[in-house]
């Protein structure tokens, strides 16, 4: 990881976001040029028709670029105190008051954010930040997985109890499985169908339940599929703590439990 050439794509950053790059960007750097002193540098190199000195207010060309510096500034201030506050960095008082040095909280982190699949990991942590997905898929690690940007290992556990939880709870057939088990589970005539729905309604959640075997379940279920946005792996998610929370209040209708 490195800081863009363009300051503008910085900006574009969340403040995690920001911090990491900076967090790497001070590693790469001299004991006796880690610090405060970074931020300048940084600065100078995004800013050199400007002039120098944070917060020194430095001449510069127009008035527009000034704002332009001191938001980037600001960005950066934040992203080195956010660093700070993790205890990722700490001062360095061999080097001097304004120099820094990486904790060891701080070389775990730059480690795991240089994993090959650390954007997967840090996506997942941001995304599922303040949800609780079902016990049941909790107690299956379909989080956890997910959470070390395992998503395809998360969706295809987690369907597979899906799809083990709907055969026992609606009596059906063993040998019906996905597309199939649903149609015929959540059918309005079916085992699990909600008499107190409209035909419609009814209608409508077998066809969530049959789109998510046919369309999410069957594609990663192939040990070769791998998502190519983590976007999609998380809606693919969300549906199916969706649809487990359905099958949930299903099971209580006929005094059941998913466990």
């Amino acid at each position: 990881m490195s800081l863009p050439d363009d300051p503008a794509e910085f900006l574009d950053l969340d403040t995690e976001q920001r911090a990491d790059l900076l967090l790497s960007g001070l590693a790469d750097c001299a004991e006796n040029e880690r610090g405060r002193n970074f931020l300048l540098f940084q600065l100078q190199t995004w800013f050199p028709e400007i002039g120098y000195g944070i917060g020194m207010g430095a001449t510069v060309t127009t008035a527009n670029q000034r704002l332009h510096r001191n938001e980037v500034e600001d960005a950066l201030e934040d992203a080195y105190a956010r660093l700070e506050s993790q205890g990722l960095i700490r001062p360095n008082p061999r080097a001097g008051q304004t120099f820094c040095k990486l904790t060891a909280e701080g070389e775990a982190h730059l480690r795991e954010a240089q994993q090959p699949d650390a954007a997967r990991v840090a996506f997942a942590h941001k995304a599922l930040g303040g949800i609780s997905l079902h016990p049941a898929l909790e107690k299956r690690q379909v989080g956890s997985h997910f959470r070390q940007g395992k998503f395809e290992t998360a969706l295809r556990d987690g369907s597979a109890f899906l799809e083990d939880s709907i055969r026992n709870v609606s009596g059906l057939d063993s040998r019906l499985v996905g597309v199939n088990l649903t149609s015929k589970a959540f059918a309005p005539t079916g085992p699990l169908a909600d008499p107190n729905r409209q035909p419609s309604e009814q209608t409508g959640l077998q066809q969530l339940f049959m789109g998510f075997f046919g369309a999410i379940r069957n594609l990663v279920s192939h040990k070769d599929f791998r998502y190519a946005q983590s976007k999609e792996a998380f809606q693919a998610l969300m549906q199916l703590d969706y649809l487990t929370e359905k099958l949930g209040v299903a099971a209580g209708r006929l005094g059941e439990s998913i466990t």
